[in-house]
């Protein structure tokens, strides 16, 4: 917008620094205050410039921006539909129609600027409701989780009451089996209310619910140039879900899948989950490559810190390394076939 104030026309033999200066500071204004700024500034240049009693730029027939005495509207034609500014009492020869030229060019610049300026003003309107609209959404939401928290925490809360008064002897004796079961029923309450706590905690990311189609589409088959390296994959019959951002976990698979073709070596990868410990483990073998550059093992260590996970580079298996990533166990797990 600012440029279209420079058009390089020339106002008779030399450039009309008077011209030129107002120009500049039209576009300035618009620059700062918005495009419709810049034509209510722009008709004021033309009436001060030319001396008008009134000036106005019409978009087609349609007046954007007036100012003094505007005594008439703009007449029918074809080239009446184009942009253009009028004064009053028109100029129609002369140094003033070429200076009302050069500003009626730079006015259809600042009303295209006018036309985005709207359209990006209704695209924020928009969304801004749909803000509102997520929002009301997760207030919902939250009420929601909160009631099913408190009606699914109750009876546990009960069950566990009841439980620790028949322990502490309240109901009378009891005999040895008999608290082996209540000792196992408050222990199987313990664990019911802490998995209530986990799946009905705030979701910070959806997560992803499945890493094997992703290492399946990012390893297999996995090239550089136009050598294929070699990759054999063992994957778990169940999902492999892991919380956290997509994007991140995406990132994270989209590196290592590079740093397997930079080898160039035949490459073992296994998904194994790590006994009861929560994580799974993506171990991954290059037989007979290259160690890991450094700036590969920054960035892979950092992607998977991102995702509360880590990197551990086994002395014992040379040229590998190990990822630990937490199991998302929000995720149901499917029944196996038999």
């Amino acid at each position: 917008m600012l440029a279209g104030a420079w058009t390089g026309w020339r106002i008779g033999n030399a450039s009309d620094a008077g011209v030129e200066q107002a120009l500049a500071e039209v576009a300035e204004r618009a620059f700062r205050c918005g495009a419709r700024a810049g034509l209510e500034s722009l008709v004021r240049e033309a009436q001060r410039m030319t001396g008008a009693s009134g000036a106005a730029f019409y978009d087609g027939r349609v007046c954007v921006a007036a100012t003094g005495v505007v005594t008439a509207t703009r007449a029918r034609g074809r080239m009446r539909r184009r942009p253009a500014l009028v004064v009053w009492p028109e100029r129609p020869t002369g140094r003033d129609a070429r200076v009302l030229a050069r500003m009626s060019a730079f006015g259809t610049v600042l009303l295209a600027a006018h036309a985005r300026e709207s359209d990006a003003a209704a695209r924020h309107v928009q969304l801004l409701k749909t803000q509102r609209r997520l929002e009301r959404r997760v207030v919902n939401q939250e009420h929601r989780r909160s009631r099913a928290s408190h009606d699914l925490r109750t009876p546990l809360m009960v069950i566990k009451g009841y439980v620790d008064m028949m322990l502490k002897g309240t109901a009378g004796g009891l005999t040895a089996p008999i608290q082996r079961y209540l000792e196992r029923l408050r222990r199987s309450a313990d664990d019911q209310s802490a998995i209530i706590e986990r799946r009905l905690a705030k979701v910070q990311d959806e997560g992803v619910e499945d890493l094997r189609p992703l290492l399946r589409t990012a390893f297999i088959p996995a090239a550089r140039g136009q050598r294929i390296v070699d990759t054999t994959m063992t994957l778990p019959d169940r999902p492999v879900a892991i919380p956290g951002a997509r994007d991140d976990v995406e990132l994270l698979v989209r590196a290592l899948a590079r740093a397997v073709a930079a080898s160039g070596a035949p490459t073992a990868v296994r998904v194994e989950a790590a006994g009861d410990a929560g994580v799974w483990q993506l171990r991954v073998n290059i037989r007979g490559g290259k160690a890991l550059p450094e700036k590969t093992v920054m960035l892979l260590r950092h992607l998977t810190q991102r995702l509360r996970g880590g990197l551990s580079l086994p002395e014992e298996t040379g040229n590998g390394w190990v990822v630990h990533l937490p199991v998302d166990d929000t995720v149901p797990v499917a029944p196996r076939e038999s």
